[in-house]
């Protein structure tokens, strides 16, 4: 382990990492949040930051890649749906050691808005809400205008305060299968087999099978229609595309197959489910 003369503060920003940066006098909304600087990362290529005695609390959410870090707790490699939390003062090194690295960060006052959530935290954690996290300030980036951003900062500072409610643990098969599930939700049209889903999984077929049964009660494509049907009525209900439109978000290119699944799944045809459930 370093000694304390030996955490060198350093930045190296290679020419193939992406950074947008959100600031205070850009953007004075992120002030609600008690926040200094936040931008989203797209990493690739050499990327190292590291701080001897940071001034301001780092909250970093991985969406996607690994991340090496080490602090004086330890060292470890963290990977996406992780939060890593670093308090003020606390000596840190972070380097990109896989081939991509795609995260959002926050700088955050030493405040009593975030002292007490975040000292005393472990360096990383499973983290649910990330995409979330950076969805937002990826709007609040590209939003100018200020009466627009305000709504997504208070909803951004929703997000940040849930990721720092102490939840209980999950086991790293949770933690998979999970993961799985926000890659299925995320891209529903996609010609998804089970070969597919286990190898996000990294789980066997068999096993990925009986895992499902045990969590859902359903087979991996079952639940996958599961939720290709409950998009489906949703983009009924709340919206005016078409049945053929609808059927191809949700992984139907033939608008008979289609309607065929989805009157087998609901008892009811596309059409008749609209006209009966529409606002």
């Amino acid at each position: 382990m370093l000694t304390q003369n030996e955490w060198l503060d350093t930045l190296e920003i290679g020419p193939e990492c992406d950074e947008r940066f959100v600031d205070c006098d850009k953007t004075p909304q992120l002030s609600l949040l008690k926040s200094s600087l936040s931008g989203v990362s797209n990493l690739k290529g050499n990327y190292k930051v590291a701080r001897s005695n940071p001034q301001w609390h780092a909250l970093i959410y991985i969406i996607d890649g690994e991340l090496d870090l080490k602090t004086k707790d330890g060292h470890q490699t963290v990977s996406k749906s992780h939060l890593v939390t670093l308090p003020a003062h606390k000596p840190f090194i972070m380097e990109l050691k896989a081939k991509h690295l795609d995260m959002v960060w926050f700088h955050l006052d030493e405040d009593d808005k975030w002292n007490a959530s975040i000292n005393g935290r472990p360096d990383a954690e499973f983290c649910e809400v990330n995409q979330q996290i950076y969805h937002l300030l990826s709007m609040i980036y590209y939003e100018s205008e200020a009466s627009l951003q305000r709504p997504a900062f208070e909803h951004l500072d929703a997000y940040i305060a849930k990721s720092l409610q102490v939840h209980p643990t999950r086991s790293q098969e949770s933690q998979r299968i999970w993961q799985l599930q926000q890659a299925l939700e995320q891209r529903l049209h996609y010609n998804w087999t089970v070969d597919a889903m286990s190898n996000i999984a990294n789980y066997s077929p068999p096993h990925l099978h009986r895992l499902f049964q045990q969590n859902f009660g359903k087979s991996p494509l079952q639940y996958l229609i599961h939720l290709r049907m409950e998009r489906a009525k949703y983009l009924l209900t709340q919206s005016n595309w078409s049945i053929e439109q609808i059927g191809e978000q949700v992984g139907y290119s033939d608008v008979f197959n289609f309607s065929k699944r989805f009157k087998k799944s609901v008892s009811l045809a596309p059409g008749q489910y609209r006209k009966k459930f529409a606002n």
